[in-house]
């Protein structure tokens, strides 16, 4: 009788012990989920299916708070609650009898209060999903100015994630590998994603079509991601991976899926094929209610499919890359109309800029000069930052928008041309990310290369368009086009307060050749053409002189046939 009992309790021991004993190894992660204030998701997946713990604390030798699920499984969650705000933490993961790891890697800052004005840091990368060299230049890249300035607080995934069908093990292989991938870079740095194409195609594949009900829908990126869906964040409660919305500090971030495409109409979320600006869906319905709802001070929106792409007509191509397409009918109006500051996208295996743009929403032939609110370079080091008011005729108005698909996979070199677009980068070997920092009234923005060159900048700021002591009677002031096509220009200017405007025509010594303007004016945003070939003035070199109030710009523009 001693022999069996000894054998059983052995037995017992084999069975409910097994975890302690024989899981050691964990093989995803850990990785950071739904980054909060006072919360946040930590997973991470092991060889053999254990109970789950996480120790932490803000003393990295005493992680002396733990949180723990007795659910024996491989692919553990663990979220933590009651965190302080702006805080650091270091934590370690493992099983309730034994820590795997917990090193100095392992550790993150909770957001600011909802609301509070402290800087955020963000890192987009879009179409990074490869698993290659450029992947890893991208990272690297990223990982150099992070250690010169400081690091980000939260990554977007723009889509793309991983190629070419977002299986369980291209994501292992191309997303949470150490080598090429973000293996070390996902213990500290919580990410917040948005689908493609590519990793639908694990899920719905939107070529066949997708003929499935999305409420219903599967697969290997909804099992990686843990985004807030139930408002616990901020915003309006989806109930659905597929999109999301979240609060980080001032900033209101909008998760949108831009695959959720079918011929069935019920499952047609995106409205591919329906031209209706009426179209809605339960996605658009929802992001009706949660733009409408938010009071942050700052919007962002992301997505995959870029909605303008000006390298070799890429949105105009309705026949294929009707997405593009529908993205620019069915959600820009919606976030536009909200006040949307800045839409990050992909798809497009380049980096694109707009300038400060509002109301296109049709192919590119429906472009008009006033749908340009600010057609400078954004630049603030030049003088030329983008100006959002919050009041006044303008108010909310302009959104930038940016395409960053190159993060592992570029296009060859072909020119970018498209009305609303600043600049752009694409060639063989043309990488890279955007690191984009958020810090009260101001927004900067920057494009990084895989070699860690800053290539492009913007900067927009939130200010009121009254009780500025100095401010400019005018908010910004471009030309278009420039050369002065057929002798006929515009300059488009907003005007902040009542002013008397004179505009002129000079030549390059500064004698005045022709008055095209001189009256008062009320604020608004204004477009006067100048046909230069009318007024008798020949090809060539000249100066247009704005002048409001007494405050002066001066802008060249060459006048051509």
């Amino acid at each position: 009788m001693k022999r069996m009992f000894l054998a059983s309790i052995i037995l017992l021991l084999a069975l409910g012990g097994a975890t302690a004993l024989y899981a050691q190894t964990i093989v995803r992660g850990p990785y950071l989920q739904s980054p909060g204030a006072t919360s946040i998701i930590i997973r991470w997946r092991t060889d053999v299916a254990t109970d789950s713990r996480v120790s932490y604390g803000t003393n990295i030798s005493s992680k002396t708070q733990t949180a723990d699920d007795f659910i024996v499984t491989t692919e553990h969650r663990i979220k933590l609650t009651g965190l302080a705000p702006r805080t650091k933490y270091y934590y370690s993961v493992g099983s309730i009898s034994l820590a795997l790891r917990g090193d100095s890697l392992l550790h993150f800052t909770t957001a600011p209060e909802p609301g509070s004005s402290a800087p955020v840091r963000l890192w987009a990368i879009g179409d990074f999903g490869h698993g290659n060299e450029a992947e890893r230049l991208v990272r690297d890249s990223y990982l150099a100015l992070a250690a010169a300035e400081r690091p980000a607080d939260l990554q977007l995934w723009l889509g793309d994630n991983a190629y070419q069908d977002g299986t369980d093990a291209e994501y292992q292989a191309k997303v949470f590998d150490s080598i090429y991938s973000f293996h070390h870079v996902f213990m500290n740095l919580p990410f917040a994603p948005s689908p493609g194409n590519h990793d639908w195609a694990s899920i719905c594949n939107w070529m066949d079509p997708c003929n499935t009900d999305p409420y219903l829908q599967t697969g290997p990126y909804l099992d990686i991601i843990d985004p807030p869906t139930e408002g616990e964040l901020g915003g309006v409660p989806s109930h659905l991976k597929l999109f999301y919305s979240f609060d980080y500090g001032n900033i209101h971030f909008i998760s949108l899926n831009s695959e959720l495409g079918s011929l069935t109409p019920a499952y047609n979320w995106v409205g591919v094929f329906d031209n209706d600006t009426a179209f809605t869906s339960p996605m658009i319905s929802w992001l009706k209610n949660d733009i409408a709802s938010t009071d942050r001070k700052w919007i962002i929106a992301f997505w995959h499919q870029c909605p303008y792409s000006g390298q070799d007509n890429f949105t105009e191509q309705s026949s294929f890359q009707f997405f593009t397409f529908t993205t620019r009918r069915h959600f820009n109006p919606i976030l536009e109309r909200f006040g949307v500051d800045l839409v990050l996208t992909g798809h497009d295996h380049n980096y694109q800029r707009s300038y400060l743009i509002n109301g296109l929403y049709d192919f590119k032939a429906a472009f008009t000069p006033d749908m340009i609110i600010n057609g400078t370079s954004g630049n603030d080091l030049a003088g030329e930052a983008y100006i959002k008011y919050t009041d006044g005729p303008l108010a909310d108005k302009g959104t930038v928008y940016v395409v960053e698909g190159n993060s592992s996979g570029s296009n060859g070199y072909s020119p970018i041309e498209h009305p609303v677009i600043y600049w752009g980068q694409a060639c063989d070997t043309c990488y890279g990310s955007l690191v984009v920092d958020i810090e009260g009234d101001r927004l900067d923005a920057r494009y990084l290369t895989a070699y860690g060159e800053v290539l492009d900048r913007f900067t927009i700021l939130k200010q009121s368009s009254t009780g500025i002591a100095g401010a400019q009677p005018f908010g910004y002031a471009d030309i278009y086009p420039n050369p002065a096509a057929g002798g006929q220009t515009s300059i488009r200017f907003s005007l902040m307060k009542k002013s008397n405007v004179r505009i002129d025509v000079l030549d390059l010594s500064g004698k005045s050749l022709r008055i095209f303007v001189n009256e008062i004016r009320e604020p608004g945003n204004y477009r006067d053409v100048l046909n230069l070939k009318g007024a008798g003035i020949s090809n060539g070199a000249y100066l247009i002189r704005l002048d409001c109030a007494g405050v002066v710009k001066v802008m060249k523009v060459m006048m051509g046939e």
